[in-house]
Formats: C-alpha cells, structure tokens, sequence
C-alpha cells in the first residue's frame, strides 16, 4: 500500500484508511507512521486526540498493534528460526519492510540484542550468510549452485530450506523458484529433486513395495517414516486417508494374485 498524501481528511476517511492500512497488513505502531504515514498519523491525532484513540476508534486493539512489546527474546529467536525454515528473507531492509517490522525494533533494542546481526547470531543463523547473497547477481547465484553441486551438496528444496536458506531465498526471488533456478545453472532438476510427483498408480506401487519389505503399515508408522507417501494417500483427489489407500493396495495385490 503507498501512503496517499495532500487528502482531505476526516474523522471517517481516517478511519477507513487505518483499516485498510490493517488489512494490508502494515503495522500500526506509531514510530512506524511517523516514518511511513506520517499524514495519517497528524490527521488521527487532530480528530481523535490520540493516535491510540484513533486505532481504536478503527475497531482495533491498540494492545495488539504495540507489538514489540510482546517480543521477547525467546519468542523473537524461535521465530527467526520458523522464518529461515520458511525461506523468508531475513536481511534487516527486507524484514524492516515486512509485518515482522515490530520484532526487528524490538530485536535491536539495547535491553534485547542491541543489532538486528546480534539477533541473528542468537538464533544460530550467520549473518554475513544471510546478507552476502542479497548483493549477488544471477550469474554468482548460478556459480554458487554449480559449487555446490560439484562439491557433493544435496540441491533438493527440502534440503536447500534447511542448510543453505539465504541462497534458495535469493534464487527464488530472482528465478521465480528453485528449480528455474536449478536448471539455469545447467542442472537437470528432476534428476535432484527428492519430492515425487505422486499418482494413484505411484501411491499404491509404494505400499506395495513396503509391504512386501515388511513394513509396518499401520498410519502412525508411516506417518512418522513416510509422511510424503502418507501426506499423498491422504489427499481428496487421491484416497482421502491412509485406510483407503491400504485397502485398495491390497485389492490391488489380491486381483494379481488371483490372476496367476
């Protein structure tokens, strides 16, 4: 959303656009108006006495607008650890211009970590990882990737998310995805990708395949040691659970035992 600037204001316009400005999910807290929506802000004061007033006044609980103050320090490493599982860009302008804006003030706060790099380092990430790669261009991104595959690294997504994260991050920003990126560098990435493209024939072939290597099958089981194979059989436009798909697997043998 880009903040409108030279309106007339009222109490209702001021109103309606602090809502919009909730939906679109920008943070309300008022250092980050002053910066950001600085009219905005003057227009809410002038016509509610108070910025507080005037969020509320929105409908919305200032409580929860004041977020950096809820941030601490546990809560704030264990969600820069869920974002970096995420692939989220974590370099500070990028998470200055997000919703997560309020963690970063509180995160460099002198009572908290004292810099946004420190924070990092806390959630056992490595800052110069992170930010190295935000002044990459396509051509290092690529040479990176070739690196990596030369040196013997697994380039599946899955593992991308969890080793290497500020590099897949930038890759998707710049290739659109991980594989674009994958097969700009040469590669060939159905030959690296772990994830399968499942099918219903694929599904039941699975089963049949551990059942037959004496896999416990029970859905517990599979759930913790297969939860892909799992995950699949599960979908609506597959089997819908676990139990369906067992039992048209064993059909499935049944028929061809019967057919010998």
């Amino acid at each position: 959303m880009v903040a409108k600037s030279n309106r007339s204001w009222t109490s209702q316009n001021v109103i309606e656009e602090i809502q919009a400005w909730h939906k679109a999910e920008k943070p309300l807290y008022s250092h980050f108006m002053r910066q950001n929506y600085q009219e905005l802000l003057a227009a809410g004061i002038r016509y509610f006495g108070a910025w507080r007033n005037a969020v509320e006044a929105a409908g919305i609980g200032y409580d929860a607008v004041r977020k950096y103050r809820d941030w601490s320090k546990s809560r704030i490493i264990s969600t820069v650890r869920e974002l970096q599982n995420q692939g989220v860009d974590l370099s500070f302008r990028s998470m200055m211009l997000s919703k997560y804006a309020p963690m970063v003030y509180a995160a460099i706060r002198p009572n908290h970590f004292g810099s946004w790099k420190a924070a990092l380092a806390a959630a056992g990430l490595a800052p110069e990882e992170i930010y190295r790669y935000r002044s990459w261009d396509d051509d290092l991104i690529l040479a990176e990737i070739r690196r990596l595959k030369d040196s013997g690294a697994d380039l599946s997504s899955k593992k991308m998310d969890e080793t290497s994260n500020p590099l897949i991050a930038t890759a998707r920003r710049r290739f659109g995805n991980w594989g674009a990126a994958i097969e700009r560098a040469g590669l060939d990435y159905d030959a690296i990708r772990r994830r399968r493209r499942w099918t219903k024939d694929l599904i039941l072939e699975e089963i049949t395949r551990l059942k037959d290597e004496g896999a416990d099958l029970r859905s517990g089981e599979i759930r913790q040691h297969h939860p892909a194979l799992f995950a699949a059989a599960c979908k609506p436009r597959f089997f819908g659970s676990w139990g369906k798909a067992l039992s048209a697997a064993n059909a499935v043998v049944a028929e061809e035992e019967a057919a010998l």
